[in-house]
């Protein structure tokens, strides 16, 4: 959540509605990361289903774009080993947790969190990794940044 979660896709790619700018909270991100260069970030957005992953990414500023490895949703469509024989509607209707678990369980992750507004269906036993902010503030609640610093120092 690096802006505020009201954007459309609009003509010349996505616009945010309102106050503000795109990724305008990237910047609380970054110096968070930059203890930890091993973190990698997969991607869990809705622009994907329009746009290349890699136009997704460079979206993003380049302390945060160098460390993108994929993207929930931009193998799907290309790759049918990926989908492991679930349907494209599938992926039109998971919850955004189960897009995330997904991507978890087929790369065999161990330590991961997510960063969400949505918390929608998140299972208990994974509802610790998940920094649920809210859609207005995003990661400029510094409750949320509190939370990811100390997932990132592997406390539960």
């Amino acid at each position: 959540m690096l802006h505020p979660s009201q954007v459309v896709m609009g003509e010349h790619g996505p616009a945010l509605i309102g106050d503000g700018a795109l990724f305008m909270w990237a910047d609380n991100l970054a110096p968070l990361l930059a203890a930890h260069p091993h973190v990698q970030l997969v991607l869990s957005t809705s622009w994907a289903r329009h746009l290349p992953f890699e136009q997704v990414r460079d979206f993003l500023p380049v302390a945060l774009r160098r460390r993108v490895v994929g993207s929930t949703w931009h193998r799907i469509q290309t790759d049918p080993a990926f989908s492991h024989g679930l349907p494209y509607s599938y992926w039109q209707d998971a919850t955004r947790y189960q897009q995330v678990r997904r991507w978890v369980t087929l790369h065999r992750l161990r330590r991961w969190a997510s960063i969400d507004d949505d918390a929608d269906g998140w299972a208990d036993a994974d509802r610790p990794r998940l920094i649920h902010t809210r859609a207005d503030s995003g990661l400029s609640d510094p409750a949320a940044l509190s939370r990811l610093a100390e997932l990132l120092r592997g406390q539960p």
